[in-house]
């Protein structure tokens, strides 16, 4: 088996991050793959800021789990692996999930979970890429068996662009959240709740936030079928950019940053904010919002625009773990309206995407920053630009 010597994006603590050459081994039951592109997920920039518990007793560790690779090289028992851990656990591994060649491109699901009912579990996960162990912000990445038997090593068709492949992790992230919005769909004959999963068809949808993911988020509604999407952008040059990625499929509306107002002044233009999209929904506002940002303003703001005559959802993609002051949560209380989070991504919903990109249904071009970052650019700026709005991609052969 080969030695690799890579380039890597180094993580040792928060704020030191340190661009270094590693080595790169692959064993029996590993797979090698030649980084082609790696988004920077919100997650990296965080730990780059604060740090993280599970992070930092492991490092030093290579974070960036949003890649592209090209196999260079697979052990010579990665095809003898039919035990099923993880998404696959109890079931023998495809044999399209363990048959793996050079030259074949491939992406991974980050986070080797436990399933309960086909559903993910947080808690206790076997493995998380980036976490645990070395990850692709870096020339050469090791898959290692955990990866392989979990069925977290997808293949990209040929057809599909290596900047739309790199999305498939946050689009699935997005889609998870999603396709877990429960709108009330009636009652059984003894009273019980009925609800029915994603998006409202022929609802409305506000997006509150303009990057990356916002832009997925609105994509997606889109998609399944929602009548009308909006979203609430900070600024004309944000509504350029998103008219010039979505083009006529979505509506941008520009709303004021609050950033270190008092929060009565806050208050004020949120109610400005809520009048005004009442006005232009013919008052019924939005029957699924989400807040794709972990901004407690935006969280607030979220819980007001809410159908309030309807069932509504929200889907908030930062967590609604912030404060949210003097939000009305009454909808919430009486269950006339939901929110949810979401924390990573299923691996069936990274296979959905992946197949939407293939048939060309869901189309992401254009959703990554222009800029092509490499091993010359300082970590400091690599982790915590704002790049154009978009994401930004570490390419690292350049």
């Amino acid at each position: 088996m080969a030695t690799y010597t890579s380039r890597a994006y180094v993580y040792h603590a928060p704020r030191d991050v340190r661009v270094e050459d590693i080595t790169v081994n692959c064993g029996p039951r590993d797979i090698v793959v030649k980084i082609l592109v790696c988004g920077r997920c919100g997650t990296d920039k965080t730990i780059y800021r604060k740090g993280h518990y599970k992070v930092d007793r492991n490092a030093p560790v290579v974070l960036g789990h949003e890649c592209v690779g090209e196999i260079v090289e697979v052990g010579k028992e990665v095809a003898s692996l039919t035990e099923g851990i993880g998404y696959l656990e109890g079931q023998t591994i495809p044999a399209e999930l363990r048959t793996f060649e050079p030259g074949q491109r491939v992406t991974v699901q980050s986070r080797i979970a436990r399933y309960r009912n086909g559903l993910m579990l947080l808690d206790e996960p076997i493995n998380i890429l980036s976490f645990y162990i070395n990850a692709a912000f870096s020339q050469y990445m090791r898959i290692p068996e955990d990866l392989i038997r979990s069925g977290s090593v997808l293949t990209v068709p040929e057809h599909v662009d290596p900047l739309e492949a790199l999305l498939v992790e946050p689009a699935a992230c997005a889609l998870e959240s999603v396709f877990s919005t429960p709108h009330a769909v009636g009652i059984d004959a003894e009273g019980r709740h009925q609800f029915r999963a994603g998006v409202l068809p022929g609802g409305l949808t506000c997006v509150i936030g303009s990057g990356t993911v916002s832009m997925i988020y609105a994509a997606l509604a889109k998609l399944e079928g929602a009548a009308r999407v909006l979203m609430l952008v900070r600024s004309a040059e944000k509504a350029a950019l998103v008219q010039r990625v979505l083009g006529a499929s979505v509506e941008t509306v520009v709303i004021p940053r609050l950033d270190g107002l008092p929060l009565e002044e806050k208050l004020q233009h949120e109610a400005g904010i809520v009048s005004h999209m009442e006005q232009l929904t013919g008052g019924k506002l939005f029957d699924d919002v989400v807040a794709s940002c972990p901004d407690p303003d935006a969280q607030r703001l979220m819980l007001k625009l809410y159908n309030r005559s309807g069932y509504a959802v929200g889907a908030c993609f930062g967590g609604t773990h912030e404060t949210v002051d003097a939000a009305d949560i009454d909808q919430n209380h009486y269950r006339a309206a939901a929110t949810i989070g979401t924390s990573g991504t299923s691996t069936r919903t990274m296979e959905t995407i992946l197949k939407w990109l293939s048939e060309g249904k869901l189309k992401l071009s254009g959703f990554v920053c222009d800029r092509k970052f490499t091993f010359a650019t300082p970590p400091e700026e690599f982790f915590t630009t704002p790049a154009d709005g978009r994401k930004p991609a570490l390419y690292p052969w350049e």
